[in-house]
């Protein structure tokens, strides 16, 4: 089964929104800063994942006259407005927290209901985490990818397939974070801990977007095709080129199934232009047979 990333995105849509709600009411009813932060942290998860969907929706648009080469790259732009709404939206409003309560700390009531709730959100959040490690394992043989994680985060062409797995993973350590405020917070008095977790899962978060904005950049100003890919088209050139001389083979990645080929070529020989043409012909038509995500090839060719 090949991998999807709608799986994954629905998993963590469904326990984010449920595990937010939760985080809300619990940290209102305890006075917890580090629980607010935590719904915060949740609740920005989830409309992640909703812009995420969309986006994926958008880039399946084909080419029309206002985007000839199709909107594959709508969903590099909203992995960047996600990256933008975990930063301001989840780690400075987390870091805020944390500063307002160093000033003016609450009385906790219990840590108990908190408690709870973290570990009811660790189950949720470490099954989101599975389904997308398993998707994300998929989808990396499937377009063999480095076997290590972060390797194959980078070298990725489809944001939404390791999504999943930074923000999972991002929250486990954020309910760790909140863990271990809250207990220091109750075992020695000192408010001052509920405070800085807050703080902490706020620079969590603050990484979390670095790492997803620095991959959409990347994606976004213009990345080569995957290098398996490549070798695939390199290949297929050079093994139906004919007497072409074929001088350079560049790939731009216009969306997660979408790439863009330019091919430099020279005739070894004076050659009827019709012949010319039927070569280049019969090989356009091998690369776009075995290689099915080719959107469009530009040939040049000069003497």
């Amino acid at each position: 089964m090949p991998a999807s990333s709608t799986r994954s995105l629905v998993a963590a849509l469904i326990a984010n929104f449920g595990i937010a709600v939760t985080k809300f009411v619990i940290g209102g009813l305890t006075n917890s800063t580090v629980m607010v932060s935590e719904g915060i942290h949740s609740l920005v998860d989830t409309g992640n994942s909703g812009l995420m969907m969309f986006g994926r929706r958008a880039s399946r648009r084909g080419p029309d006259a206002d985007h000839p080469f199709g909107y594959g790259m709508e969903l590099y732009f909203w992995s960047f407005v996600v990256a933008m709404v975990v930063f301001g939206g989840g780690g400075g409003l987390s870091i805020y927290e944390g500063f307002h309560a160093l000033r003016e700390p609450r009385e906790l009531t219990s840590p108990w209901p908190s408690l709870v709730v973290i570990g009811i959100a660790a189950v949720f959040e470490g099954g989101a985490l599975m389904i997308g490690l398993r998707e994300f394992r998929i989808y990396r043989r499937q377009y063999r990818y480095p076997r290590s994680l972060l390797e194959g985060i980078r070298a990725s062409k489809n944001p939404a397939m390791f999504l999943t797995v930074l923000e999972d993973t991002a929250a486990l350590v954020g309910l760790g974070i909140a863990t271990a405020g809250l207990l220091l917070r109750w075992c020695t008095g000192v408010a001052a801990f509920d405070g800085i977790a807050s703080m902490l899962i706020g620079v969590v978060l603050a990484v979390e977007a670095l790492v997803l904005a620095i991959e959409c950049r990347g994606l976004i100003i213009g990345e080569p095709a995957r290098p398996a890919l490549v070798e695939t088209i390199e290949r297929t050139v050079s093994a139906h080129a004919g007497d072409l001389v074929v001088r350079r083979v560049r790939t731009l990645q216009l969306g997660p199934e979408s790439v863009l080929v330019f091919l430099d070529v020279q005739p070894s020989s004076v050659r009827d232009p019709a012949q010319l043409r039927d070569t280049i012909g019969r090989l356009l038509g091998e690369l776009r047979r075995v290689t099915p995500g080719i959107r469009d090839v530009f040939v040049t060719a000069a003497r």
